[in-house]
């Protein structure tokens, strides 16, 4: 149990530095580009199709997206540099660890169907769980927003009643920023939208 515990914490650390030093040697570049200091971020980015697309449209803001997957991102990095977009970068990185760490503000943040985990009992491993809303809204400016979109109806309904509760959201009736298609969007038949904005 005991070397379980050391391997976790020294896997933990490591996934910290890493990222520490992308803040540093990626994400510093990017924000030298457009002068500001901050981002809007993508959680789960899959392949980058649709934050790419975004970041064309509007190259004097920050972008950044986030994936877990290595091979995700690597992808995501190429249609980046492919087109020369000095306003985005990707980094492989869990949400919650990328949050705690990270020390510029985001504007806005976007979750494109994230994992619903539809059993009662994986409730509790779902993104938008108010612990995670909290954290969220200590990175964010006030009058930032949050959009989120899924095609589960019973994780839409969750992040509903979680964002309600909060103190630091309110619901708002933002329309979704950016058109364009992403692999989600094009095999899944129907989609739930929110936006939050931080008061």
């Amino acid at each position: 149990m005991e070397n379980t515990l050391v391997r976790l914490k020294t896997e933990k650390k490591a996934r910290e530095d890493r990222v520490g030093q992308w803040f540093t040697d990626v994400l510093g570049t990017s924000l030298k580009a457009t002068g500001k200091n901050i981002v809007n971020l993508e959680i789960g980015c899959g392949h980058g199709h649709w934050l790419t697309s975004f970041a064309t449209k509007e190259f004097n803001q920050n972008f950044v997206g986030i994936d877990l997957i290595t091979k995700r991102i690597e992808k995501a990095v190429a249609k980046a540099e492919k087109r020369n977009l000095k306003n985005l970068c990707f980094c492989k990185a869990d949400a919650q660890e990328f949050l705690e760490l990270c020390h510029f503000k985001i504007a806005n943040t976007y979750i494109m169907y994230p994992d619903p985990w539809p059993k009662l009992r994986h409730h509790k491993r779902r993104l938008i769980q108010p612990a995670f809303l909290d954290l969220l809204a200590s990175k964010t400016i006030v009058g930032g927003r949050l959009f989120f979109m899924t095609d589960h109806l019973s994780y839409y309904e969750w992040s509903v009643s979680n964002i309600s509760k909060s103190v630091m959201w309110v619901l708002s009736k933002d329309d979704w920023p950016h058109e364009a298609s992403s692999y989600f969007q094009n095999i899944l038949p129907k989609n739930q939208i929110l936006s939050a904005l931080r008061i």
